[in-house]
C-alpha cells in the first residue's frame, strides 16, 4: 500500500514539473527591452486586445530593492508591460508609457556616478531605464523627494524629467488619460 501510494505521488510530481518546466519554458525575455521583463505569449485568451487600441498607462513607483546592487522590479515592471503587448500583437507605437519616481526609489534614477559616490558601484538601473527610454517611456522624478533625499538636479539619469511632484505628475497624466498601474 505505501509502495503504491509512494508510486501515485512520484508519478504526480512528475506530471507536475513537467508542466512546469514547460510554461516556464514559454517564458522569454524581450521582444522590446532585451534582457528584461519576462513574458509569455497568450494565443487562446477569452479576451481579444482591439485593434489600434493605444495604451496610456502611468506606472506610480515608490518602492526600491533594498539590495544595491540589484535593478528595481517594479521598473521592470514597466518592460514586462511593453513585452507583453508587443509580444502579444500590440505595436510598439500603440504603447504610451509615463513612469514617476518617487520616494525612496529616488536613488533608483541616479547617474551611475552618483549612485556609486552613495553605495559603491554603478547603478544597476541604468540600461533598463535607458532601454525604456529610447522605447519612448517617459520617466519623471518627484521633486520633493528629490529635495528629501538632498539629490541634485545633475546627478539625474539624462533619461529622467524632474518635476514638482510624483502628485502634480500624477493628476497631469491622468488628466491625459492615462490610467494608473499602482503594481
Amino acid at each position: 500500500m505505501k509502495k503504491r501510494i509512494c508510486l501515485i505521488l512520484t508519478s504526480s510530481l512528475l506530471a507536475l514539473a513537467v508542466h512546469v518546466s514547460k510554461a516556464k519554458s514559454d517564458i522569454e525575455m524581450g521582444p522590446v527591452i532585451e534582457g528584461y521583463g519576462p513574458t509569455s505569449a497568450i494565443e487562446d485568451s477569452d479576451i481579444q486586445l482591439p485593434e489600434g487600441f493605444v495604451y496610456k498607462a502611468l506606472f506610480d513607483i515608490s518602492a526600491t530593492n533594498q539590495k544595491h546592487d540589484q535593478y528595481n522590479r517594479k521598473i521592470e515592471s514597466v518592460a514586462r508591460f511593453l513585452n507583453m503587448h508587443v509580444r502579444n500583437g500590440v505595436k510598439p507605437e500603440q504603447m504610451k508609457l509615463a513612469v514617476v519616481i518617487h520616494g525612496a526609489a529616488v536613488k533608483d534614477i541616479l547617474t551611475d556616478e552618483a549612485y556609486a559616490k552613495r553605495h559603491g558601484f554603478k547603478n544597476p538601473n541604468t540600461d533598463l531605464i535607458h532601454q525604456l527610454a529610447e522605447h519612448g517611456v517617459e520617466f519623471y522624478v518627484c521633486g520633493q523627494s528629490v529635495a528629501f533625499y538632498e539629490v541634485k538636479k545633475s546627478e539625474l539619469s539624462p533619461d529622467v524629467k524632474l518635476a514638482l511632484s510624483a502628485m502634480t505628475m500624477a493628476v497631469l497624466l491622468q488628466e491625459d488619460d492615462y490610467q494608473l498601474i499602482p503594481f
